[in-house]
C-alpha cells in the first residue's frame, strides 16, 4: 500500500478497518489459503529443473519410473492447490460481502436519520452512488490491501529465496530491476488517487442529473427540452470524459514503464545465464528454471503495482462514504428526551421564527393557538410560510427562534419517534411506495388486520375503486402510485392516514391538482379525517376550507388577517375576500 496517505485518508482508513475487525479470523484463513496458492506453483519450474538436468539432458538419466512418481508428485501438489484456491475465494467474498453489508446497512441508516435540509442540499442520485458504487469500491480494498497483498509478497519472498539458492549472481541480475518499479509506483500513486477522488466526484453528479431527468421526464417532454437537456448532460459526460481519459493515460504511463521493466529483467537474464552455462556454471535446467521463475516473480510485482490503482480509488470511495457519516441531523433528541405519550392535540407556535439555511427569514415571530380537536387553514401567496409551518411541527426542520408545544411541552424535549408517531399527514403530492395496496396502507401501522384496512378505505371513500383493481388490496401499484389518479392516491393516502390514528392531521394542500369529481370524494373523506382531530389544513382551494374553526392568511411569514372562513370572506377589502372573488371567477370561466 502507498505510504504517502493524506490524513483525512488515514482517518478514513481506520474507520473501515473497524469494519474489517470482525472479519479478520476469516480474512487471516483467506491470506493463509492464498499464500498457500501462490506459493505451490514454485514447484513447477524447480520440477522441470530436474526433469531437463537429471532425466533429459544427460546420456542415461533417471529411471522413468523416478519421473512417474515425480509427475504423480507433482499432480498430487496440485490438488491441494485447487483446494487452496477454493477456499481463498470463498472466505475473500464472505469476509468482503459481510463487511460491505455491515457498512451499507449503518450508512443507510444515518442517511434516515438525516434531517431534510440534507436532502436539499444533496442530490438523491449522489446519496445513492455513495451507497452502491462508493461502496463496492471500497469492498475492493479487502481483497486488494489484505489477501491479495499478503499472497503476492509471499510469492516475491518465496522466488527471491530460489533464485538465490540456485544462483546469487543471476538473482542480482533479475532483482534489479526491482528498485525501478518501486520508484515509479510511489512517483504515480498521488497523483492516480486524485484523480480518482475527481472522477468519484463527476460520476456521481452524473448520477444525481440522470436521477434528477427521469424523475421529471414528463416536464421535459412536455416542454420539448429533449434536445436541451441532451446537451447538457453531453458537456457533462465530455468533462467526465476527459477526466477518465487522463486517467487511463497516467495508468497506461505506470503500466508501460512496468511491462518495459518486465521485459528488460527476463532479457538481462538470459543475456547474462547464457554466458553462465557457456562457460560451464551454470546447467541448462538451472536456466531454463530460472527464466520460469521471472514470470512468478514479474507477475506479483506487476499486480501490486497496480494495486496502487486499486488502493487509490477505495481510499478516495471510503472518503465519499465516510463524508455522509461525519453529516450529522440538524434536528437532533436531547440527551434526555423523553416519549411523547397519547396526547390531547393542543398546539402552541410560541414568537417562532425560522430561515432556510441563512436565507432570508420565512416566519417571523408567528404566534398562535390551536385548541385540541380544532382545524386551523393556512392561506396565502407562494413563499408565505404555510409549508414551513407545517414542516415545523413534526420538525423535519427546527425553529430558529421561539417554541412550538404540544400540550405544553416543547417538541425539541421529545424523541422524534414519539412526536412524529402522535402526526398523520397527507402531502399535496402522496408519496406511495412500489409494493401492493394492503402495504401501502399499512406503511404507518403495520398490526393492522385486513377489517382495519376495509374500514380505513370505506371512511376514505377508497373501497369502490379498490375493489376494481385487478387483485383488490394485493394489486401491486408500482412506484409512486402509477397507473393510479390523482383522486385515488389521495384517497389511498387519507386510508392510510385514517389507519395511523394520530390525534394531529397536517394537510399540505391534499385537492389542489384533483377534478370536481375526485375533489367531491375527498372532501367527504376529509370530513370524516378531521372529526376529533386537531389539523393544520394548507389551503389552495377555499373550498375545502369552509368547515375550519379558523383561517390564517399569511404573507411574508406574517399573520394579516384571520377569522372564521364566512366572516373573512364577508370582510369589505380582505385579501380573503379577494382570493375567493379570483376563485369563484375561475371556477366560473371554468
Amino acid at each position: 500500500m502507498p505510504s504517502a496517505m493524506h490524513s483525512a485518508q488515514r482517518r478514513s482508513l481506520q474507520r473501515f478497518l473497524a469494519y474489517v475487525a470482525p472479519y479478520r479470523t476469516t480474512i487471516a484463513l483467506a491470506t493463509a489459503c492464498g499464500v498457500v496458492r501462490y506459493l505451490i506453483p514454485l514447484v513447477l519450474p524447480w520440477t522441470l529443473k530436474i526433469v531437463v538436468d537429471e532425466f533429459l539432458v544427460p546420456a542415461g538419466g533417471r529411471p522413468r519410473t523416478q519421473l512417474h512418481l515425480l509427475m504423480v508428485g507433482l499432480i498430487a501438489v496440485y490438488v491441494v492447490y485447487g483446494i487452496a484456491s477454493y477456499w481463498r475465494s470463498y472466505l475473500a467474498g464472505l469476509a468482503g460481502h459481510r463487511l460491505i453489508f455491515d457498512l451499507r446497512r449503518d450508512l443507510h441508516y444515518h442517511v434516515q436519520r438525516m434531517s431534510l435540509s440534507f436532502f436539499d442540499r444533496q442530490r438523491i442520485g449522489e446519496v445513492v452512488a455513495r451507497m452502491t458504487s462508493d461502496i463496492a469500491s471500497a469492498q475492493n480494498f479487502v481483497g486488494a490491501a489484505f489477501v491479495n497483498t499478503a499472497m503476492d509478497v509471499a510469492a516475491i519472498s518465496g522466488v527471491v529465496v530460489v533464485l538465490l539458492v540456485a544462483h546469487w549472481k543471476l538473482a542480482l541480475v533479475a532483482l534489479a530491476v526491482l528498485p525501478c518499479y518501486a520508484w515509479v509506483s510511489l512517483r504515480l500513486t498521488r497523483r492516480l488517487r486524485e484523480q480518482s477522488r475527481a472522477i468519484h466526484d463527476q460520476l456521481q453528479e452524473i448520477s444525481g442529473e440522470l436521477h434528477e431527468q427521469f424523475g421529471a421526464i414528463s416536464t421535459i417532454q412536455s416542454f420539448t427540452q429533449e434536445e436541451a437537456e441532451a446537451r447538457a448532460f453531453h458537456k457533462q459526460s465530455e468533462r467526465f470524459l476527459h477526466s477518465v481519459l487522463s486517467n487511463v493515460q497516467l495508468q497506461s504511463v505506470a503500466l508501460g514503464a512496468t511491462g518495459f521493466l518486465t521485459a528488460i529483467g527476463p532479457i538481462l537474464v538470459l543475456w547474462f545465464g547464457a554466458l553462465e552455462v557457456l562457460g560451464g556454471r551454470l546447467t541448462i535446467g538451472t536456466l531454463m528454471a530460472f527464466y520460469a521463475y521471472l514470470g512468478l516473480l514479474y507477475q506479483p510485482v506487476q499486480r501490486l503495482t497496480e494495486l496502487n490503482l486499486i488502493v487509490a480509488s477505495s481510499l478516495a470511495a471510503m472518503d465519499r462514504i465516510f463524508e455522509v457519516f461525519d453529516t450529522y441531523p440538524e434536528v437532533r433528541e436531547q440527551p434526555v428526551a423523553r416519549v411523547l405519550g397519547r396526547i390531547r392535540g393542543e398546539i402552541v407556535f410560541d414568537d417562532v421564527g425560522f430561515r432556510y439555511d441563512g436565507g432570508p427569514p420565512v416566519l417571523e415571530h408567528f404566534r398562535h393557538h390551536l385548541s385540541a380537536g380544532t382545524t386551523v387553514a393556512l392561506v396565502g401567496p407562494s413563499g408565505a410560510g404555510k409549508s414551513t409551518l407545517a414542516k415545523l411541527l413534526p420538525r423535519f426542520y427546527d425553529v430558529t427562534g421561539g417554541r412550538i408545544t404540544i400540550d405544553g411541552t416543547d417538541i425539541r424535549d421529545v424523541t422524534l419517534r414519539s412526536l412524529r408517531q402522535n402526526i398523520a399527514i397527507v402531502a399535496q403530492e402522496p408519496m406511495l411506495l412500489s409494493g401492493t395496496v394492503a402495504e401501502n396502507l399499512r406503511y404507518g401501522r403495520p398490526e393492522a388486520t385486513d377489517a382495519d384496512l376495509a374500514d380505513a378505505a370505506r371512511l376514505a371513500f377508497a373501497s369502490e375503486f379498490i375493489a376494481r383493481l385487478p387483485r383488490g388490496y394485493e394489486t401491486e401499484i408500482g412506484e409512486r402510485g402509477l397507473g393510479l389518479s390523482g383522486g385515488e392516491k389521495q384517497r389511498l393516502a387519507i386510508a392510510r392516514a385514517f389507519l395511523k390514528n394520530a390525534p394531529i392531521l397536517i394537510l399540505d394542500e391534499p385537492t389542489s391538482a384533483l377534478d370536481p369529481e375526485s375533489e367531491a370524494f375527498l372532501k367527504q373523506a376529509l370530513r370524516h379525517l378531521l372529526e376529533g382531530r386537531t389539523a393544520l389544513i394548507i389551503a389552495h382551494r377555499l373550498s375545502t376550507i369552509e368547515h375550519a374553526h379558523e383561517v390564517l392568511v399569511l404573507d411574508r411569514g406574517r399573520v394579516i388577517e384571520q377569522g372564521r372562513h364566512e366572516e373573512l370572506r364577508a370582510r369589505p377589502g380582505s385579501v380573503y375576500r379577494r382570493y375567493a372573488a379570483q376563485q369563484l371567477g375561475l371556477e366560473r370561466l371554468s
